[in-house]
């Protein structure tokens, strides 16, 4: 206002540019004098003027505002910027089936997005959302957390994996029982796989041990492929390794995977886009393996609706 009024020197003038009455604008200019101790303009019935600490101040108001107008514009860039970037968490095993294909069908459409992919544990990629580091994450456990939602978008089976030692010995499915007494291999404790395998064995009263557990899906192709044991996986986990046999499991568990979102604010033009993305792919993957894939259950729809 004051800048304003140091331009045209007319109240009336000023006051209509800055879409306020006359009054108002006078009683802000006093105001602002008062509040400095100085007179900032002369005034008379036909001229207004600025006095000398009215001209020093013109100076600093214009710096100011200079300043105030490219902090704005700098903001916005980031903005801008933030805007066009989409973070992306999810464990390795799912990152490595879904998010190729997601990620370059959303580069075509947005050519000018960066993306970027955390490939880590279930619990770290849940994290990450919850303290926004990352748009939104694909787990395959719910979080109990109450700032975050949980979206199932698909359910899959679990499979055994067996090498050229094993491929005559197993049946083409089997139960959990008969899996005792085979030489299993699974991931470690801390993944998603084996709690669900090893609750599933629970539920019957049996205590689950494996022969050996390792934390990365390459170990674990590699000592299956040279006979030391068959892997139980989840079949999504297991779908890149195509030269091992995959047998079904009659009465394995269903893992239920899903996207977690923070429950307050709204997501990025791309990060919605992603999200239907990551379901329209998932929807194609349960329509080219409906045996081992399954679409989300109706009550886990309504009830994240």
């Amino acid at each position: 206002m004051f800048l304003a009024l140091a331009e045209s020197l007319n109240f009336s003038k000023a006051a209509e540019q800055l879409f306020m009455t006359q009054p108002s604008l006078s009683k802000a200019v006093r105001d602002l004098e008062e509040s400095l101790g100085l007179p900032l303009f002369e005034r008379t019935t036909r001229h207004v003027r600025l006095t000398a600490g009215g001209a020093q101040l013109v100076a600093v108001a214009r710096s100011v505002v200079g300043e105030y107008d490219a902090g704005l514009k700098r903001l916005q860039s980031s903005a801008e910027r933030e805007a066009r970037h989409l973070s992306i968490a999810a464990f390795p095993s799912l990152a490595s089936v879904l998010l190729p294909q997601v990620c370059a069908a959303l580069e075509a459409r947005h050519a000018a997005s960066r993306i970027t992919v955390n490939d880590c544990s279930n619990t770290t990629a849940v994290g990450q959302v919850l303290r926004y580091q990352v748009d939104f994450a694909l787990a395959s456990i719910a979080p109990s957390h109450p700032d975050l939602h949980y979206e199932e978008v698909v359910r899959d089976r679990f499979v055994l994996l067996a090498g050229r030692r094993w491929r005559r010995k197993l049946n083409p499915v089997v139960c959990l029982e008969e899996m005792i007494s085979l030489p299993l291999i699974t991931m470690t404790d801390n993944s998603t796989a084996m709690r669900y395998i090893s609750a599933a064995y629970l539920q019957r009263g049996i205590e689950f041990r494996p022969k050996m557990q390792f934390d990365q899906l390459g170990t674990v192709a590699a000592f299956v492929t040279e006979g030391l044991g068959v892997a139980v996986l989840p079949y999504l986990a297991a779908m890149p390794l195509l030269r091992l046999q995959k047998v079904d499991i009659e009465d394995g568990p269903l893992r239920s995977i899903g996207i977690v979102t923070r429950r307050l604010g709204n997501p990025t033009t791309i990060a919605v886009d992603a999200m239907a993305e990551v379901r329209r792919t998932f929807e194609e993957l349960v329509l080219q393996n409906p045996e081992r894939l399954l679409a989300p259950t109706k009550s886990t729809r309504r009830a994240n609706a």
